[in-house]
C-alpha cells in the first residue's frame, strides 16, 4: 500500500507530509518468481488497489507479464524477480523499492545502489524462512532510524479467522510456527544456545585483582586464533570480559599479543583445545601447545566433553531470582566488548537442521561454523569454574623439615604454573 502512495501520489489523510512525495516517482518491485510471485501475489494486489485509470502504459514480457508500468502522473516502475541474474538489477536509479519475501544479498546491493542518487527509500515485506543475511544486515541493525523493523504475529491479523489460525497452526512443526507465526529467523530456530538474550550481554565489567580468571584458547591452522577471557567474581556471577580473534601470525606473535591484551591481569588457568598439544611428525614433532609456553602461554588440555559444557553454559545463561540484587538476573553475563562471542551465541546452530522432521532426525552435534569462542566457553565451563579467595604468600619456596633425630629446616622451591601444567 505505501508503494502505491508514492506512485499514485495518493495519500491518505494519516500519511506523514514530511514521507511524502511531491513529484513523480521511479519505483521497483522485487519478487520470487514471475508465475507465483509476481503472477499470484502482486498482480492480484494491483487488481485490487490500483486503479486502471491511472496506468498509462503496461509493457509484459515474452511471458505476457507486465513487468514496466506507466502512470498519467508521471511515475514509473518496473519489475523484476530473483529468477534473473544480478546483472538485470544493476544500473538501475530511482526512489522506492520494495521486495516481497527474502531477497538474495547480490540482487538487494545491486539495487540499493541504484538509491544512493535519489536518496530512495526500500521497503522488504517478508515471513523469514531463507536468506540468512537479513537477520544481521537489517534485522539485528535497526536503529529506528536508518533501519525500522516491525514483527507482526498472526493472531493480529485482524482479517483472519481465530478458528483458521489454530487449523493452521496444527500442521506447523515447532520451528515452522517460529517463523510463519511469530516472525522470528527460520535459521534461528536451530540454535543451540535459546536461552541467550539482551539479559547476557552486559557493559564491560571493572575487573578485581581477585576475581577468578580464566583463559581459553581455539587454535586452527586456516582461521584466526580465538582467545577468551573470563572471570568469576567473589558473588559468583561469571564474565567473560574480553576475547581476541587474530589471524595470519606466528605462535610467537600471538603470545605477545594475548600477554598484551592481559597486561598484569593474568588467568588462574590456561585452556588449549586436547587436539592442539600433539606432536605433528610432519612438521618435526611441532606441537602447538607446547610452541606457546616457549613463548610463556602455559596452557593445559581442556576437558573437550561436547555435553557436559553446554549443559552448563544454558544453566548460566537463564535468569534466576537473586535475592541480594531482589531481581531475577543471569550467573553468566557477556561484556558489550566481545561482538564475535555475542554473535556466535547468535548463530551457534544444530548441524544439518531440517525443517521438515519427517524427513529425518536433525543431527544431535553442532555445525562446524561460528563455534570457536563457543568452544573456548565450552572448555572452560567444563573445569566447573568457580571463585577462589586468593592467599597472600610471602615467599616464593615451602619450609619443609628433616632429619632423624634433630629436625631442621629446608627450603624447598614451590611448584610453579608451569611444573604444574606439565604434570612434574
Amino acid at each position: 500500500m505505501e508503494f502505491l502512495y508514492h506512485v499514485t501520489g495518493v495519500y491518505p489523510k494519516w500519511y506523514p507530509k514530511e514521507q511524502r512525495y511531491d513529484r513523480s516517482v521511479i519505483g521497483r518491485i522485487a519478487a520470487q518468481d514471475f508465475q507465483k510471485g509476481v503472477g499470484e501475489v502482486i498482480l492480484k494486489f494491483f487488481e485490487e488497489w490500483l486503479d486502471p485509470s491511472l496506468v498509462v502504459k503496461k509493457t509484459k514480457n515474452p511471458m505476457g507479464v507486465p513487468i514496466k508500468w506507466e502512470l498519467k502522473n508521471g511515475s514509473v516502475f518496473d519489475i523484476l524477480t530473483y529468477e534473473q541474474s544480478t546483472e538485470s538489477f544493476e544500473g538501475w536509479k530511482g526512489d522506492i523499492v520494495w521486495f516481497d519475501e527474502p531477497p538474495p544479498r547480490d540482487k538487494y546491493i545491486a539495487t540499493l545502489r541504484g538509491l544512493i542518487d535519489r536518496a530512495g527509500r526500500c521497503w522488504l515485506t517478508l515471513t523469514p524462512l531463507k536468506q540468512a543475511w537479513i537477520y544481521d544486515d537489517i534485522y539485528t541493525a535497526a536503529d529506528g532510524d536508518h533501519i525500522f523493523v516491525v514483527t507482526v504475529d498472526m493472531s493480529e491479523n485482524p482479517h483472519l479467522g481465530k478458528k483458521e489460525i489454530e487449523n493452521f497452526v496444527r500442521s506447523l512443526n515447532e520451528e515452522e510456527k517460529e517463523a510463519r507465526l511469530h516472525g522470528k529467523f527460520m535459521h534461528l530456530s536451530g540454535l543451540i544456545y535459546k536461552e541467550f538474550g539482551e539479559h547476557n550481554i552486559a557493559e564491560a565489567p571493572k575487573i578485581d585483582k581477585d576475581w577468578t580468571r580464566y583463559f581459553a584458547i581455539d587454535l586452527h591452522d586456516r582461521t584466526p586464533a580465538a582467545c577468551m577471557w573470563f572471570a568469576v567474581d567473589n558473588h559468583g556471577t561469571h564474565w567473560v570480559y574480553d576475547e581476541l580473534w587474530l589471524g595470519d601470525v606466528s605462535l610467537a606473535e600471538l603470545a605477545a599479543a594475548i600477554h598484551a591484551q592481559e597486561g598484569d591481569f593474568k588467568p588462574l588457568v590456561r585452556f588449549i583445545d586436547p587436539a592442539m598439544d600433539k606432536e605433528n611428525e610432519l612438521a618435526g614433532g611441532f606441537n602447538p601447545r607446547k610452541e606457546l609456553m616457549k613463548h610463556g602461554i602455559f596452557c593445559q588440555r581442556a576437558n573437550n566433553d561436547p555435553y557436559y559444557g553446554k549443559s552448563r553454559i544454558r544453566e548460566a545463561l537463564r535468569p534466576q531470582y537473586s535475592a541480594m540484587y531482589e531481581r531475577s538476573l543471569p550467573q553468566l553475563r557477556i561484556s558489550r566488548w566481545c561482538p564475535k562471542t555475542i554473535y556466535e551465541f547468535q548463530h551457534y546452530l544444530w548441524d544439518e537442521f531440517v525443517r521438515d522432521k519427517s524427513d529425518r532426525d536433525p543431527k544431535q552435534k553442532p555445525k562446524k561454523l561460528n563455534d570457536h569462542f563457543m568452544d573456548c566457553l565450552r572448555y572452560i565451563y567444563n573445569s566447573n569454574p568457580i571463585y577462589r579467595a586468593k592467599v597472600e604468600e610471602d615467599s616464593s619456596s615451602n619450609i619443609e623439615y628433616k632429619g632423624e633425630f634433630t629436625k631442621y629446616p629446608v627450603s624447598v622451591e614451590k611448584s610453579g604454573y608451569h611444573s604444574l601444567v606439565e604434570r612434574k
